[in-house]
């Protein structure tokens, strides 16, 4: 059986994703980072859909996030910052998140994920 993570899977396009692959009869594992969502969400899409805490944001956590994330064939990153920063209002928290989220939380994730 084919198994697929969608990071972010709880919402907008990873949702759309998600249940693309469940309709195809992949494992599937969605996140958000609330597991209470995530685990709402998948129930929503079907049989065989599991959800999961993770924040690319606190990248030291996602491998204790996917430790029990036996094999992945597919990962699909959909999660991204929804804070906006333009140059005239420019917040460096803001803009922090979203380079740890996009530089350091998705290649953590690569790296820790098991697969087949």
């Amino acid at each position: 059986m084919t198994s697929t993570l969608i990071v972010g899977g709880s919402g907008g396009l990873g949702g759309v994703i998600a249940q693309y692959f469940a309709n195809r009869g992949d494992d599937v594992i969605i996140t958000s980072r609330d597991k209470a969502r995530a685990e709402t969400i998948a129930a929503g899409i079907g049989v065989g859909v599991r959800g999961l805490a993770l924040d690319l944001a606190q990248p030291e956590t996602i491998s204790a996030s996917l430790a029990d994330v036996a094999e992945v064939d597919n990962l699909v990153i959909t999660a991204v910052g929804q804070a906006a920063n333009t140059l005239a209002q420019f917040n460096i928290a803001d803009a922090v998140t979203a380079v740890t989220m996009k530089l350091v939380g998705y290649a953590e994730t690569v790296r820790v994920l098991p697969t087949g």
